[in-house]
């Protein structure tokens, strides 16, 4: 299991997680989102609108409903910072972070 995995599951295990695109838009807690390939385009295009300025936004390869064991999930957010410092040093060739400093 990859280290992103690993933070993702102790994050779920210390509730330090928001599950769905509507709940992260809603919560200004999230220090990073991690978001499905197959999310659907207003969906991304929702969540880059309203993240804030110091977001990070990763995308996964894999399908995030197979790494958070829930069905259909398709965009979390990790709402400790130590969690998310952790998970951004992890990123490898299965995630990409979206590079803001160019838009």
């Amino acid at each position: 299991m990859a280290k992103i995995e690993t933070m993702i599951g102790f994050a779920i295990r210390a509730g330090k997680i928001i599950y769905g695109a509507e709940r992260i838009y809603q919560n200004k807690n999230a220090k990073i989102i991690i978001i499905c390939h197959t999310l659907a385009d207003n969906s991304k295009k929702k969540l880059l609108e309203k993240r804030l300025p110091n977001q990070k936004i990763i995308v996964t390869k894999a399908l995030l409903e197979d790494i958070v064991y829930k069905t259909n999930c398709k965009a979390i957010a990790i709402t400790d910072i130590n969690f998310a410092k952790s998970i951004l040093d992890g990123i490898n060739g299965d995630y990409a972070l979206i590079d803001f400093s160019s838009k």
